[in-house]
């Protein structure tokens, strides 16, 4: 819209433009024609007027009506006609004289519109060339920009750029060029975010294949080691297998998300029942950890059976909310002190639908608080088996789905997750 609009102010100002020079040349043209011959009209008129002050003065007994009269109306006008043209042309007043004088003002009149046309001509063809070279200008100027973004250069002063035939078109390229430069720093940025995340994968992976390594090692080089401590080391590798294992599952979610490979389906789901779904899922963690996870009736804080809660109806994909919500709940669980509670509730309106995860443990520290949804973000009180990467998995899948997850955190009171699903 902007674009035609600058395009069609362009092609009016040109319009204006050649018609106002049109114009001037015309109005040149008719006041010059109109000043010669008004020149010619002048010296007849005193022509005239010397012959009518030599008949007053030759014939002082005729009266000024008698006079006029003579001028302009005589009886016998042709007679008298054909007797002053003998005589003018007695004296050298013939044809030829007369043609001579209106060839004269006709060769005036060729010259001075010649002279304008001639002139207006020469503008024009400065204007032209003025033009040309304003173009070539600009030309360069865009094979030198091509040149410097050949080479890696996306630098382009919006100000440099003048309103002219190239101008839009130089626009246009700066626009491009923002789009490259924002597509290159995207790719600079994913590029260094893969290198981050090999490299914190690399870490993740090295100290639990150490241990396995050394466990191996120790069974294999003692066999007469007793069958318990064999069955311990044991154990102990298949703990760690088990957690490479997570780790990896959890890295190739993550990857299929990061890749859009995965489409989050959209059918109507209770998140109610999915939200159960995951405290059950997760009731043998919380029987270890000794904490007891209930619900409560949201504004008045008072725990209740989720039974008597009505169904909370949206539209998403029920298993990797199910994913989001267990990661989120499993955080609060592992956070909690042994005899303490987290706690379960949901909002339902008609512009949203909202899940409450909270605990009672430590909480999170302040400068923590802005990272933990960043892959492989251990914060300070994070527990030493941590990887970092749970939450930000159920951030990625909250997101995707059309929510959005909020944290808060009070040291010593603990930390609420809020699940918003806008509708």
């Amino acid at each position: 819209m902007e674009k035609t609009k600058n395009k069609i102010n362009r092609r009016t100002r040109r319009i204006l433009l050649a018609m106002g020079c049109a114009l001037i040349m015309a109005g040149t043209l008719l006041y010059g024609n109109i000043w010669l011959i008004s020149q010619q009209k002048e010296m007849e008129r005193q022509q005239i007027t010397a012959m009518v002050g030599l008949l007053r003065e030759q014939f002082p007994e005729l009266s000024d009506a008698e006079l006029m009269k003579l001028l302009k109306d005589p009886a016998d006008r042709q007679e008298r006609l054909e007797r002053g043209a003998d005589l003018m042309q007695k004296y050298g007043y013939d044809d030829a004289f007369f043609s001579a004088r209106e060839k004269r003002l006709m060769w005036q009149l060729v010259l001075f519109n010649s002279g304008v046309i001639f002139l207006t001509g020469v503008i024009c063809v400065m204007l032209y060339a003025q033009h040309r070279l304003r173009v070539r200008k600009e030309v360069k100027e865009l094979q030198r920009y091509f040149d410097e973004l050949n080479h890696g250069s996306y630098d382009l002063d919006p100000g440099q750029t003048t309103e002219g035939d190239l101008s839009m078109l130089q626009s246009d390229i700066f626009k491009v060029t923002q789009l490259l430069r924002t597509a290159a720093e995207h790719e600079k940025e994913k590029n260094e975010a893969l290198s981050r995340w090999l490299a914190d994968i690399s870490h993740q992976l090295k100290t639990p294949i150490a241990s396995i390594r050394i466990n191996l090692d120790n069974v294999l080089d003692d066999p007469d080691m007793p069958v318990e401590l064999r069955k311990e080391f044991m154990k102990e590798c298949s703990m760690q297998l088990e957690w490479i294992s997570s780790l990896v599952q959890t890295l190739l979610k993550l990857a299929r998300i990061d890749a859009g490979t995965v489409e989050l389906k959209k059918e109507e789901m209770d998140i109610l029942s999915v939200a159960r779904e995951a405290q059950k899922k997760l009731e043998i963690l919380a029987e270890i950890q000794g904490v007891e996870v209930v619900w409560e009736d949201e504004p008045k804080g008072e725990v209740i059976d989720p039974e008597t809660l009505g169904p909370v109806p949206m539209t998403g994909d029920p298993a990797w909310q199910l994913e989001a919500i267990s990661n989120i709940l499993k955080n609060c669980i592992e956070h909690s002190g042994a005899g303490s509670r987290v706690y379960l509730s949901m909002r339902n309106t008609t512009v949203f639908k909202e899940l409450t995860i909270r605990d009672t443990g430590d909480g999170i520290p302040e400068e923590d608080l802005p990272h933990i949804f960043e892959r492989f973000y251990r914060a300070k009180n994070a527990r030493k088996e941590s990887v970092g990467i749970g939450l930000s998995l159920a951030s990625s899948i909250v997101e995707n789905g059309g929510g959005k997850i909020m944290v808060s955190s009070v040291r010593g009171e603990g930390t609420s997750f809020v699940i918003r699903y806008l509708l």
